[in-house]
């Protein structure tokens, strides 16, 4: 089978897959170690998901957050737990397809995939061809795991509908002036971006700082991130290799598995919708489709199909809590920030949602019949939210004539 896209989602699904005994070709259009756009935070609920030591390139460890509110006062809280590790993804994705590697995947960087054949129809012609540009493929299963653009979904239209939020982030070296508290703590601005908010990742020798918000206020990304940089005391001439990115949130029910084709991660839309968190998910979605693809070579499935219920069932309910906790929370983010500086119950509880020892879905349990009340407020938040996308487009077309 092939695998198109060797990072976190993609090496994922290499590895397990390889471990089981089956034959993998593991593919990446850039040479290894690249770079790609990304805070790199990994949660430890996504560690948890690995059964390997994420040690080797975990670069800090966070033990507590700077909050401020629209680049605001600032107010500092701590946990004795560590609530995030952080790494490069350079190094990450690099270490784990090494991983893959080791486990008995055929791992080919530098190579991309032009063009693919898919076969739909029966598990006797399960059978996709992809065309790089020196070689050609087959293979029963293939597994797209080469991001929110891919060929692999664009191709076979599997690309899955979605919303689309974007981002901008640079680093900044380290240099003796910067405080010691900036090693193991990372900065979160909130409310002042369009669905999004501003961060400051502390990573192994620079500062990974950024801003996302939704597509449609990305015009505002580039001075938001310099306003973040100088509320911090960082001088927009320190920060380094600014680039931005898509963040795609999945709208339940896309496709996103057809025949012996699955798409994962990213090519999936699987970003949670509140953190902007991506890498948790990756895994989540890459051990799944690996899961499937098992049944399949077996004779026990005769497609990737049961690879988009299991994602329905057991990712996506989460994701779209977190998508109306989202829109709550950046409808009025101001109450909530209080709560987290005076409440030690509050703040110990966003800790625990951090560290994935609650879910979204506990919370919802937990709040019993305010649920009712919540929906309706994310309701009115979005409803809010829709109006000033529609108020923009028409700016933008206005402009356009």
């Amino acid at each position: 089978m092939i695998v198109a896209g060797a990072g976190p989602a993609g090496s994922m699904a290499a590895r397990l897959l390889a471990k089981r005994g089956a034959r993998v070709l593991l593919l990446d259009k850039q040479r290894f170690p690249r770079d790609k756009p990304c805070g790199g935070g990994v949660t430890l609920r996504a560690a948890a998901l690995l059964d390997i030591d994420l040690s080797p390139v975990i670069e800090r460890t966070i033990h507590g957050a700077r909050f401020t509110l629209r680049l605001g006062e600032a107010f500092d809280r701590r946990f004795e737990q560590p609530l995030t590790y952080m790494t490069q993804r350079s190094r990450l994705d690099a270490y784990l397809a090494e991983q893959a590697a080791a486990a008995g995947a055929e791992f080919r960087d530098g190579v991309a995939v032009r063009e693919i054949d898919p076969a739909f129809n029966g598990t006797s012609s399960l059978k996709s061809t992809v065309r790089t540009d020196g070689d050609t493929y087959t293979a029963q299963i293939l597994i797209g795991a080469d991001g929110a653009n891919g060929l692999v979904g664009r191709t076979l239209g599997l690309r899955p509908e979605y919303e689309e939020a974007v981002a901008l982030e640079g680093n900044i070296p380290y240099t003796p002036d910067i405080p010691a508290e900036w090693r193991d703590v990372f900065g979160l601005d909130l409310g002042g971006m369009a669905g999004g908010y501003g961060w400051v990742f502390p990573k192994g020798d620079h500062l990974n700082i950024g801003v996302g918000a939704w597509k449609y206020a990305g015009f505002t990304l580039r001075p938001k991130l310099f306003e973040l940089a100088r509320r911090h005391g960082f001088p927009k001439s320190s920060i380094e290799n600014l680039r931005g990115h898509h963040l795609p949130v999945r709208v339940p029910g896309s496709l996103i598995a057809r025949g012996g084709v699955a798409v994962v991660g990213d090519a999936a839309g699987l970003v949670d919708p509140l953190s902007g968190e991506g890498i948790h998910m990756a895994f989540a979605s890459g051990r799944l489709a690996a899961e499937e693809a098992l049944r399949v070579l077996a004779g026990e499935a005769a497609d990737m199909s049961g690879y988009e219920t299991a994602v329905d069932r057991q990712l996506q309910t989460e994701l779209t809590v977190s998508r109306r906790l989202q829109e709550l929370f950046t409808f009025a983010p101001a109450p909530y920030l209080a709560i987290m500086r005076r409440s030690d119950k509050f703040w110990r509880f966003f800790c625990h949602l951090a560290r994935g020892e609650i879910t979204y879905l506990d919370f919802m349990r937990m709040i019993g019949p305010l649920r009712l009340a919540m929906d309706f407020f994310a309701g009115v938040a979005e409803k809010r939210r829709l109006g000033r996308v529609q108020s923009g487009l028409r700016l933008m077309a206005a402009a356009g004539r």
